[in-house]
Formats: structure tokens, C-alpha cells, sequence
């Protein structure tokens, strides 16, 4: 779920306060780098960079005085004591902006009370440029679809140049877009949109799909609507990190369930949970510290209690 960031129609493409309307939008330590946090839908932020298809923008809120401690790491002099996750707040006891999560570091501008101003600059993802999505610059934003007031619709876009259709991010391609053509935007993840184009085939030359596994489902898509894919099976390439035995610590597993740490899937690689049923065990011990390996999962829960990471069900390890 990369931010679709409504702009201003005449701002440049940096230095500038733009809108998130998604939710838990992954916050990045760096580039690709270590998940801080999840951005909340209606968030204004600022932003100062991008690079790689990331965006680094910047945090400004207040955060309760009793879940930070002073603490010293490259440049930063606060950080978050309590477990799980802590709200960023627009005010002291005001709309929440972002969560993040316990061992950030953040920088202290002030005290009010029982609360701490903090600000602290992390990145996004972007969408990938092929398609004039909501991030455009002003020249590109009369490509994308508004309404009468010229607000930006983040869920629509205009292909700027021929471009393949990938079946996923970095995956084989299906199909070939026009320039011109009109997409509606669906999911974003790791620089890349999911987009939706319509048109016309003969009825002979299609058959029934079968929608049993579903691909190209990214982390932050199961992040944003947990309840949608709960439940169905997907297929992943991810990167085995370790096979863990839960704790009273991982409540989204029994205690004694052993469970895959892993990143996936390629190219997003969140940190992801996977219960291994006893069957599977035998497979699994094969496996090797980041090893890339396709899986079949059934979705447990879109977001896990404490860290909002997938969490699934091995069902099948095709490549074994």
C-alpha cells in the first residue's frame, strides 16, 4: 500500500504538505529499510526527498511523555519505551497521525503537560512512474481524473507511454498499455500500482479463471483490508529468515506453534509470520537463513496485534 499523496495542483514536487488517505501506510527508517511505524489516513505531512521510489517526509506530532525516554542514536535524543505501538498525535490528546513502534527514535522539540512535541524524518514508498498517479508534478496532473473543485482522484490515472502490464511486481508481462489509456489504481506496494483497465475481447477467447490462489496480493494490501483476504490462499515469494516457536509474546499464534519469520513478498519483503502445521515441518528444516523460496499460504489475519505484519498458514511449498 504505497501513499497516494493528494497534492495542491500547483505545487512543486518536493518541499511541500501533502495528504495520505490510506491507512497504517508503512513508515521506513531509510529506503527499503526498517518498518517505524504506519501512517494514518488523513495525515498531513511535509516532504524534503525523494529517492528510489521512496519519499522521505516528516513527522510532526505529540506523543504521551510516559512512553518515551531520553536516549542518544544518530542524532536523534528520544525514544519509544512502550511495548506494541504508541500513537503520534496531531495535539496533545488530539487526532492520532501515526502509530510507530517500540525502539523508535525520534527527535524532542518540546514539552506541554504530560506530552513531548516530537518530529522525525522517515520515507515511503511512491507509485512507479509509468503510470500519472496522485504524486505527479503540476504538468501531470491534468492527465489524472478530478472533480469539479480539480481535487486529485489518487484511484485514477492516465498511461503516460506504452508500458507492459506485469501479472506482478517485476513478474512476466501479460498485456501491453497504450498511452492515453485510463486505469483505476487498485493497490500499491514497494514502487509499484495495481491498476485495473477496461476494454472489449471476444467471449471465445476467454475461459473462467481459477481465483482459488490469488497472486500478486502484496503485504500492505493485507495490512489495509485485514477482513477482505481472511481466509484465502495466496501465493508468495518470500525470504526465509527462521522457523520460531511462538510465545505468550506472538498472541496471534498458540503458545508452542512454530511459525516461519520471513520478508515478503518479493519485492515489498515486510516481515511476515507463517504457522507451519506439523506436517510440514519435515519441508521447512530444509530450508536455509534467506533462502527465497514460493510458498502457498492461507491468510490468518491481515495484521498482527502488536507489529500490523501478515500473518499465514503454510499450505503447500511448490518449489519442494
Amino acid at each position: 500500500m504505497v501513499a497516494a499523496l493528494a497534492l495542491g495542483a500547483h505545487t512543486p514536487a518536493f518541499a511541500q504538505r501533502l495528504t495520505n488517505p490510506h491507512a497504517d501506510e508503512p513508515l521506513l527508517a531509510d529506503p527499503g529499510g526498517t518498518r517505524l511505524g504506519g501512517l494514518a489516513a488523513g495525515a498531513v505531512v511535509d516532504t524534503s526527498g525523494r529517492r528510489s521510489g521512496f519519499l522521505q517526509v516528516t513527522l510532526d506530532g505529540w506523543i504521551f511523555s510516559q512512553s518515551v525516554q531520553r536516549a542518544q542514536r544518530d542524532g536523534h535524543n528520544l525514544q519509544i519505551t512502550k511495548p506494541g505501538t504508541e500513537n503520534l498525535r496531531a495535539a496533545p490528546n488530539g487526532r492520532v497521525v501515526a502509530q510507530l513502534v517500540n525502539g523508535a527514535y525520534l527527535d524532542e522539540v518540546g514539552r506541554r503537560g504530560g506530552w513531548v512535541h516530537v518530529r522525525r524524518a522517515l520515507w515511503i514508498a511512491v507509485p512507479v512512474p509509468a503510470v500519472a498517479a496522485a504524486e505527479s508534478t503540476a504538468a501531470d496532473t491534468a492527465a489524472l481524473g478530478t472533480d469539479s473543485g480539480g481535487a486529485v482522484d489518487p484511484s485514477r490515472g492516465i498511461v503516460r507511454r506504452r508500458i507492459q502490464l506485469m501479472r506482478a511486481p517485476g513478474g512476466d508481462a501479460s498485456a501491453t498499455l497504450e498511452p492515453g489509456t485510463t486505469v483505476r489504481v487498485t493497490a500499491r506496494a514497494g514502487g509499484w500500482v495495481r491498476v485495473e483497465a477496461q476494454g472489449w475481447v471476444r467471449e471465445s477467447d476467454v475461459r473462467p479463471a481459477n481465483q482459488s490462489i490469488l497472486t500478486g496480493i502484496s503485504a500492505s494490501e493485507l495490512r489495509a483490508t485485514p477482513d477482505e483476504f481472511k481466509g484465502k490462499l495466496l501465493r508468495w515469494t518470500i525470504q526465509y529468515i527462521a522457523l520460531q516457536t511462538a510465545d505468550e509474546l506472538r498472541p496471534d499464534f498458540a503458545p508452542g506453534q512454530k511459525y516461519i519469520l520471513a520478508r515478503g513478498p518479493a519485492p515489498e519483503y515486510a516481515f511476515v509470520y507463517i504457522a507451519v502445521p506439523d506436517d510440514k515441518l519435515d519441508a521447512v528444516s530444509h530450508l536455509a537463513p534467506l533462502d527465497t523460496v514460493t510458498i502457498v499460504a492461507r491468510v490468518l489475519n491481515g495484521r498482527s496485534m502488536y507489529l500490523s505484519n501478515p500473518v499465514l498458514e503454510l499450505v503447500d511449498l511448490p518449489d519442494e
